[in-house]
């Protein structure tokens, strides 16, 4: 791909990559990016460590545990009581984590090998599988992909926990090769599905009627060799006595493997459509790399195409992405009890998070922009701009993410910028929200709405303008 060399690396250049490599940021974040170049950023973004700037994260899954088995629930009710928490602890996460790709592809991951909440039933497990995504998550494919195939939250999800050489089931083994690996076109067929599903009977965890608690919380994976089928499989054409990573290697490694994550690596952080050229390259590299995540993504960012004025604002924000790329921007203080409620907040936009609606996913695109989930955005953002949001009583739901219990709350510090006069406040508040500064309609709006004046109360109310454009949707 023909790397990007722009005679200016400009504001705007700056905030669409922390927008579709993170979720945006203050104009103090975007400007740390601009100063690097094009290069030195995507190498910023790139980098992580294992200090991300949430070491101190308030929600503590061991903290809810303790109070529901204080309050005679068992130690199953008790896991079960932690959900609210594994969601508010991952938002706190991707709303102040300064490696906020890291967390973008973790939120990627999460949407790919889905496991959802609805049928695990435990905060540990889906906890524990997030940071998979996110120590694994820019190394290579197939590494990660054998990790989250021994993963419990997976093998509970897809049901691999129950598949047996008696009693085989073939769930997981489909949904890896059509939804993990190969796509629905892939190439393979009923057969190789079975087959998979007979390579991989024993793998499961470690469940016993005297568990201990930690077992409970954590179930180690385990290969139960007696429940496993030794004969002969034959799986997309290659013959031998598989088990479970044989086959992580045999889908990982097909030809069609490459081409459909590439297309969906691009379809999340580039555009919905993607050329024929483009996706030989990227497909290449891909197969040179052994399916190297972070060499991929070097390539993406680092490109033209991805700056192309075609590719800017082509995604229609996730209710994610809207709601923690605001709180990012106007670098709003949240209590914890407004942490506990964001979920409440995205569940009225359609996507919450570790509660997948099923094992492909959210659909997206313009079902984020229908009539209802429309509504809800707007009056978030409404409830935003009056510097209050629903907060939560306690983590006390037991993972129903329609309930708060906790009415408004003041969030404590949230910033409306202003310029020195009307002019530079409508530029610096389109540069926080857009990355741009406003024009055309959207600006003569928002001069007609300041009637000349300057104030704070102003500032805010040009934000929630801006917030409810059409443009501020987009990504």
């Amino acid at each position: 791909m023909k790397p990007y060399n722009p005679k200016e690396f400009t504001y705007a250049d700056a905030a669409h990559l922390l927008r579709r490599a993170g979720f945006g940021g203050s104009i103090e974040d975007v400007e740390k990016l601009r100063r690097l170049g094009p290069s030195l950023a995507v190498e910023k973004l790139l980098s992580f460590s294992s200090f991300d700037g949430t070491e101190n994260n308030p929600h503590d899954l061991e903290d809810q545990y303790k109070i529901a088995v204080d309050n005679g629930r068992t130690p199953q009710q008790a896991i079960a009581s932690t959900i609210p928490l594994a969601q508010a602890w991952w938002l706190y996460k991707m709303r102040t984590s300064k490696e906020p790709l890291k967390e973008k592809m973790t939120l990627f991951w999460h949407g790919h090998f889905v496991s959802g909440l609805d049928k695990v039933r435990s905060g540990y497990l889906l906890q524990n599988q997030n940071e998979t995504f996110r120590r694994l998550g820019l190394g290579k494919f197939e590494p990660l992909t054998l990790a989250v195939a021994q993963d419990p939250a997976m093998l509970r999800y897809l049901d691999n926990n129950v598949n047996t050489k008696k009693h085989p089931n073939e769930n997981f083994a489909r949904e890896l090769m059509e939804l993990f690996t190969m796509g629905v076109h892939g190439g393979y067929t009923e057969r190789d599905i079975q087959e998979a599903a007979r390579a991989l009977t024993g793998w499961t965890f470690m469940l016993r009627r005297n568990s201990s608690v930690e077992e409970l919380k954590n179930p180690p994976f385990v290969f139960a060799q007696k429940d496993h089928d030794t004969g002969s499989k034959t799986i997309l054409g290659q013959t031998g006595n598989w088990q479970g990573q044989d086959v992580i290697r045999i889908v990982c490694n097909h030809p069609s493997t490459p081409k459909y994550m590439v297309t969906k690596l691009w379809n999340f952080f580039v555009s919905p459509k993607i050329s024929a050229s483009t996706l030989e390259d990227l497909s290449q590299l891909w197969v040179r790399s052994g399916g190297n995540i972070r060499d991929l993504l070097r390539e993406i960012f680092n490109s033209e195409e991805f700056y192309a004025p075609e590719n800017r604002f082509a995604l229609i924000k996730t209710p994610i992405e809207l709601v923690i790329g605001s709180l990012r921007a106007s670098q709003a203080q949240l209590e914890r009890q407004h942490e506990g409620a964001l979920s409440s907040i995205l569940s009225r936009m359609a996507q919450i998070p570790l509660y997948p609606p099923d094992v492909s996913g959210w659909d997206g695109d313009m079902d984020w922009i229908a009539d209802t989930t429309m509504l809800n955005r707007l009056q978030y953002v409404a409830t935003l701009a009056s510097g209050s949001l629903p907060s939560s009583a306690r983590n006390n739901n037991n993972g129903n993410p329609n309930q708060t219990g906790g009415g408004m709350r003041k969030i404590p510090s949230i910033e409306w910028i202003m310029g020195n006069d009307l002019a530079e406040t409508i530029d610096l508040i389109g540069r926080t929200h857009l990355g741009i500064e406003p024009s055309g309609s959207l600006r003569r709006a928002l001069e007609t709405l300041a009637k000349g004046r300057n104030t704070p109360e102003l500032a805010r109310g040009l934000a929630y303008l801006v917030m409810i454009s059409p443009q501020y949707h987009l990504n």
